[in-house]
């Protein structure tokens, strides 16, 4: 809502085209016609069609010539003729009425002194015809006065002293003031807001008749302003108008259904708006104007957009100034400088939303030099006349700082009345400085409010905001869901970037059903939209996805197409491919230009790889002198794979001298970062005193670290610490033992399975001990057949005892023969049966350990080694 877009418009200063004198010559009083012409003289100071005022004057030109002496006749004549824009056989006339005291004239005489109709705009004339025109307690000019006092026209800018004349125009029954005050309180100028008085005042005033003050009511009964939303009613009441021909009520319905209407209702505005132009009416020329500026409900048509905005501009349609700028704007080929004169002369006619887009110009340098001071001033002067946009950029200036000093707390004030006004962009200002704690105390979750007040507002860019932060839990609890809607919402309004998450809760079926179908439609609109990063998505969809038939033609499209475009991912994952030979045969030569395409661009993961494939990876041949360059590249860009790859480099003398230390500095910088192989690398160094001096403590220490991230061995050494260190504790070794072989280590399957064996830090469960060494030994641990031998012979499995001391002599425990005593008689007479089943025994099937035995298992020895 913004005041003067209401208020400062041809209502009080119309205009159009010269007309001759009727004749002077007496006639009979026609009573019609002097009813008529008082009645549409008096009360069309709110209309603005040409042939509302053509009506108006053919009815007082026959009342003038009934009564040519009757200044009534002369004044409501030549009222007329100023709303025709006859400007100067009317205000010739309106001075001599004036220089009589007839103190209506005299507030004609001011509003052309003011706006510059038919003379040079001088306030101080103005102000001198309104103070001369109260000393009659003449109603209107203490409304003009008002408006005068709003404007800070000839006088210093004072919003008090414009609601005391606004009010005292009011008691002196002069209906238009109600609207002024009305304003003043829905926008807050110079008062709290109060919407529901302001409604009042309104419905007072259109209770009386003013056709203006009831279209403003349809207004807020369509935003829910000051009243209960009621979109049915507004429109009813504006059809009421429409059909009593009223050109105010077809543009006001017009605006409705452009804004909120389906398709039939936008077409029906066009139809409403050109019978409101036809009927000559100013403010739907300047309407329509738009509508061909915008190109969406018709064809875009800057010709007769500029037309019909020149019109609007001859009745001195204040809104028509700042259309005219913003069409000059748009065009193909912009014209700052004459747009930033229209700009200024909507914004010199009080046009609160021109001052603020003249600070926009200022700030961005458009038809001026860039001035971020001058754009603060204007700014400021929308913001107090009540324009929410206005007060969004002041705010804005205020509290960053820009054009002046930094002052936090009045910008915040200025960004909350904005913000409270519906200015979705000041809410995203408040929510970013409370997320950033930039001036204002840091709080997460008053951050994510703001967002979210902005997206249910129904700004765009906030749909996105509130869905990241509803997708990572900040200032709100996580919820993938509920990102899913967001982000939906944000996509179908065009979002690249919101298309492309789209696709990717699609794609993980996160927030909704998992649908890769869906997943790459969306993918595809991100990508066409220009987000590159969907090519890449699409490529490892076309080869990965178990949901989709694979295509390693498209796969490799849409890598490449990403990769053209720059995408960094799309040129690794090409890399990738031509490296494992996935999709397409196998090319180094390719994949190391990929990779060096990628690593051209910063990064680092790229450049390990290039690292990692001149080391010998895959069978590509060695290079230690460029693998030790790309790996150090990597590991300088923080890449911890790569830091740890050059602590092995170092570590093995890999085309370097070998150097411990160097490893252990290159270990602790991946281990720094959180690389669960590194913690542990640095933990054993310590162990072992390697590169630096011994330390179990900081040992224990990088070893617990490296378990709780999830390493294998980092798990195993830990449980070792707590089995074999100074902090023995069985029971803490047995729990780390387990989740190194949870983790998939054979070695801490075996030693698990030797705690269940041994019952240490846990019962004696021999069936768990046998479960785990074998699955050491399916793992790749070769020495867990000595302890399995025994387990089973334990469990009575003679059978699988007796294979297991076979296998234990071929893993390289070949003790095991000379310790049989320790076996059951069982398992010694099943280790016969299976030396006799090789033809490698051939004495007695007892439980004697005999001669015959031990020559068998020597043979058995020699035969399989161990």
């Amino acid at each position: 809502m913004k005041l003067f877009h209401y208020l400062a418009t041809a209502s009080l200063f119309l205009a159009v085209s010269i007309a001759n004198s009727p004749a002077a010559a007496a006639t009979a009083v026609d009573p019609a016609s002097e009813a008529t012409c008082r009645h549409l003289a008096r009360d069309g100071v709110d209309i603005d069609n040409l042939a509302y005022w053509r009506n108006a004057l053919t009815a007082c030109e026959a009342y003038l010539q009934a009564e040519p002496s009757a200044i009534d006749a002369r004044y409501f004549w030549l009222a007329s003729r100023f709303n025709l824009q006859q400007f100067e056989p009317a205000l010739a006339g309106f001075e001599e009425l004036a220089a009589q005291g007839h103190a209506p004239s005299m507030d004609y005489l001011a509003k052309a002194s003011a706006y510059g109709l038919g003379r040079e705009r001088d306030f101080k004339a103005a102000l001198a015809w309104l103070r001369k025109a109260r000393e009659s307690n003449d109603p209107r000019s203490a409304d003009y006065l008002g408006e005068m006092y709003m404007l800070g026209w000839g006088v210093t800018q004072d919003f008090v002293m414009a609601r005391s004349y606004f009010e005292l125009a009011d008691r002196l029954g002069y209906i238009p003031a109600k609207r002024s005050l009305a304003w003043m309180y829905l926008d807050g100028i110079g008062v709290p807001v109060e919407a529901e008085r302001g409604f009042g005042l309104l419905s007072a005033a259109a209770q009386q008749g003013h056709e203006r003050a009831t279209t403003d009511i349809t207004f807020l009964y369509t935003k829910g302003i000051g009243t209960e939303k009621n979109a049915s009613r507004a429109v009813a009441m504006l059809d009421d108008l429409v059909r009593k021909g009223s050109a105010d009520g077809m543009r006001t319905l017009a605006r409705y259904y452009l804004r909120d209407g389906d398709k039939t209702q936008r077409k029906t505005a066009l139809d409403l708006l050109e019978k409101a132009v036809a009927l000559g009416d100013g403010n739907a020329m300047r309407t329509l104007a738009d509508v061909y500026v915008a190109g969406r409900e018709t064809k875009r048509d800057f010709a007769k957009a500029e037309s019909l905005l020149d019109q609007a501009i001859a009745q001195d349609i204040l809104a028509a100034y700042r259309s005219k700028a913003l069409l000059l704007l748009k065009m193909p080929d912009p014209r700052y400088d004459q747009a930033m004169y229209w700009m200024k002369e909507a914004a010199s006619r009080g046009n609160a939303r021109a001052m603020a887009d003249v600070g926009a110009m200022y700030e961005q340098g458009k038809g001026v030099p860039v001035d971020e001071s001058e754009a603060r001033i204007w700014y400021g002067k929308s913001a107090e006349l009540g324009d929410s946009s206005g007060a969004r950029h002041f705010g804005q200036s205020l509290y960053m700082g820009t054009g002046g000093p930094r002052d936090v707390e009045n910008g915040v004030k200025w960004l909350e009345k904005s913000a409270a006004a519906g200015e979705t962009d000041a809410m995203r200002v408040l929510a970013y400085g409370y997320e950033n704690g930039d001036g204002l105390p840091k709080d997460v979750v008053k951050a994510f409010e703001w967002f979210q007040k902005a997206a249910e507002a129904g700004d765009t860019d906030a749909f996105l905001e509130v869905a990241d932060r509803s997708y990572d839990g900040s200032g709100t609890t996580a919820d993938a869901q509920k990102s899913f809607v967001w982000y939906l919402k944000a996509a179908e309004n065009g979002s690249a970037k919101a298309q492309y998450c789209v696709g990717l809760l699609y794609e993980r079926g996160e927030g909704t059903a998992q649908d890769s179908r869906e997943a790459v439609h969306w993918f595809k609109a991100a990508a066409e939209n220009g987000y590159i990063d969907a090519f890449a998505e699409l490529g490892q969809m076309y080869a990965n996805d178990a949901n989709l038939p694979r295509d390693d033609g498209k796969s490799i499209d849409y890598l490449e197409r990403g990769a053209a475009a720059g995408n960094v991912t799309a040129m690794v994952l090409l890399g990738i491919k031509y490296e494992d030979g996935d999709g397409v045969a196998r090319d180094y030569a390719k994949a190391i230009e990929w990779y060096e395409a990628a690593a051209n661009k910063k990064s680092a993961d790229a450049m390990y790889r290039l690292g990692t494939l001149y080391r010998g990876a895959d069978g590509n041949q060695k290079d230690f002198g460029k693998a030790l360059e790309w790996l150090t590249k990597a590991g300088a860009h923080g890449n911890a794979k790569a830091q740890y790859a050059l602590g092995d480099i170092y570590e093995y003398g890999q085309g370097v001298p070998i150097d411990r230390s160097k490893a252990l500095s290159w270990f602790m910088m991946a281990a720094l970062k959180q690389y669960p192989e590194a913690m542990n690398a640095v933990g054993y160094y310590y162990q072992n005193g390697i590169g630096t001096k011994e330390d179990q403590t900081i040992a224990r220490n990088w070893f617990q670290k490296a378990a709780d991230a999830g390493s294998a061995a980092g798990a195993l050494n830990l449980a070792w610490y707590y089995e074999n260190g100074k902090d023995q504790d069985q029971a803490v070794a047995f729990q780390y033992y387990k989740k190194s072989a949870e983790l998939n280590s054979a070695g801490g399957m075996f030693a698990l399975g030797r705690f269940y064996d041994d019952g240490l830090g846990t019962a004696v469960n021999r069936q768990e001990a046998i479960k785990w060494y074998l699955r050491a030994m399916d793992t790749g641990y070769n020495r867990a057949a000595y302890r399995l031998a025994y387990a089973y012979d334990a469990t009575f499995s003679s059978d699988n005892a007796a294979e297991n001391i076979l296998l234990a002599m071929r893993q390289g425990d070949r003790q095991i023969a000379d310790e049989l005593k320790a076996f059951s008689p069982f398992t010694r007479t099943a280790l016969k049966r299976s030396l006799l089943r090789r033809g490698l025994y051939d004495g007695p099937l007892d439980d004697e350990i005999d001669q015959p035995l031990k020559s068998a298992l020597e043979n058995y020895a020699i035969t399989y080694g161990g």
